[in-house]
């Protein structure tokens, strides 16, 4: 019989290549739904029970830290993560501060770092917004 997994990670990003790898890295253990552009993450959002939204910075017509405020909006609940190789430490705190994101992840991106985020933040009913030093 198969286990049951865990819980449901949706990611976006404009980048195929880097949805294909992300779904076949975490397929086995996590329900995953991708999403190529942020409006097509509000409606998977919208349609499905998504524990954690991992999201891409810098895709067109809308940043990850204003696609995240809109899950936010939507569900204050689901996880929050940015995962990129290019976002200002400025846009994080005040996106932070604002609505609260849970990880940052920097690309290249490692398994085990990603595996570790995912439980620790399904491991606590309200996990913690990220922290400046």
């Amino acid at each position: 019989m198969k286990k049951a997994k865990e819980f449901t990670v949706l990611y976006v990003d404009d980048e195929t290549p880097n949805l294909r790898g992300f779904k076949s890295a975490f397929r086995r253990l996590y329900n995953v739904h991708i999403a190529d552009h942020p409006n097509k993450g509000i409606d998977i959002v919208k349609e499905e029970k998504i524990d954690i939204v991992v999201s891409d910075h810098r895709m067109p017509d809308l940043i990850g830290t204003d696609f995240l405020r809109e899950v936010h909006n939507f569900n204050p609940n689901i996880r929050r993560i940015i995962l990129s190789g290019f976002v200002k430490k400025e846009e994080l705190k005040d996106a932070n501060d604002e609505f609260g994101i849970h990880a940052y992840i920097s690309k290249p991106w490692d398994f085990e770092n990603v595996q570790a985020i995912f439980t620790r933040l399904m491991s606590v009913e309200n996990p913690d917004k990220m922290s400046y030093e």
